[in-house]
């Protein structure tokens, strides 16, 4: 019976195709594995064969391409009222017609009879053909994701977490063009469950990289260990203001070195440089001097060590000119630290 069916639906597209004369191989595209659009006409304007082609070719590629916006904007209808959580994407984009995304996928023919000046044309989808294409598109999709996220985690593994974080949160873009591919699989007949399947898999692995990118969001654990002396009296306000700049930058502190990430050590000393007397008043000079050493605790390696010297002044005292130059090198010392462990 199947085969009965089958021939008889075939037959008919067969006829329907006869009936405009148009050449007896296209009735396959006429079968329901296809959308398509058939013209033809008489040449009376007397353009040549290949204008009056195009003229014909035009006309069905603008139909088709009717066809298919109403099919958007049906899809599209339906998922304003859907409220399953799985065909809650966004699809408001898609209902206008783009020609260049989804008329790529047309193929065409045409046929000309120069006796009797009678053309045809035809534009046609594979269904089949533009599901594997955006089947493709969606493995692309899940294989880019993917590699980023073993990307992030190896960076993790090395202890280079701002890297990590970085990689996780470049790779979200792909699901902008998931949705898309999603809905042009809609739009050429895929299937409820297998729609569902690659939602479900997308879903999935953006939560893990949602959920790791909030584990790195303050992942980066230091050990700061901050020495800072003005003429022998401790100035403890440069390692809280140092927490500070880094706690911006998405750093976390511990007490325990072997917790850590990252060993950071500095030792500061002020001293004295000159006075400059100007008129009734006097300008004070001091240095304060930073050594600093920054080891990464996973590999044990120094990664960084160096001296910073920083000149403050006021005019009330070498004391307040040593504060003063605290208040620059907190910034130095910072810009030092961020960029040595976001490398």
């Amino acid at each position: 019976m199947k085969q009965i069916g089958a021939i008889f639906f075939l037959l008919m597209a067969f006829l329907c195709v006869a009936a405009q004369e148009c050449p007896p191989e296209w009735g396959k595209y006429t079968y329901g594995g296809y959308l398509y659009d058939i013209q033809s006409d008489n040449n009376n304007r007397d353009l040549s064969e290949i204008d009056f082609r195009n003229y014909l070719l035009n006309i069905a590629r603008t139909n088709l391409a009717k066809q298919i916006q109403i099919r958007v904007q049906d899809v599209a209808q339906l998922n304003k009222v859907s409220t399953n959580g799985s065909t809650a994407i966004n699809y408001t984009s898609n209902t206008k017609f783009l020609t260049d995304v989804n008329m790529k996928l047309v193929e065409t023919k045409t046929f000309y009879n120069p006796t009797l000046r009678k053309g045809y044309a035809i534009a046609y989808i594979d269904r089949d053909a533009a599901l594997k294409y955006y089947r493709n598109e969606l493995m692309l999709i899940y294989n880019n994701v993917n590699n980023s996220v073993v990307l992030a985690d190896n960076f993790v593994s090395a202890g280079f977490k701002s890297r990590a974080q970085t990689e996780l949160a470049s790779s979200l873009k792909y699901f902008k063009s998931l949705h898309e591919s999603l809905f042009w699989m809609n739009i050429f007949g895929a299937s409820q469950s297998e729609l569902s399947g690659w939602q479900q898999r997308f879903n999935a692995i953006e939560q893990d990289m949602h959920r790791k990118l909030a584990d790195l969001k303050h992942g980066i654990v230091i050990y700061l260990s901050c020495n800072a002396d003005i003429f022998g009296e401790s100035y403890p306000t440069l390692q809280e203001e140092l927490k500070g700049i880094l706690s911006v930058e998405g750093c976390s502190f511990t007490s325990i070195p072997e917790n850590a990430d990252w060993l950071i050590t500095i030792r500061c000393k002020a001293r004295e440089s000159s006075g400059v007397k100007f008129g009734s008043s006097n300008a004070y000079f001091s240095y304060v001097d930073a050594h600093v050493i920054i080891d990464k605790v996973i590999t044990s390696q120094r990664i960084y060590e160096d001296n910073v010297s920083v000149k403050g002044g006021h005019t009330l005292g070498y004391y307040d000119a040593a504060k003063d130059g605290y208040k620059s090198i907190k910034q130095r010392l910072g810009a030092i630290i961020t960029g040595v462990i976001q490398q």
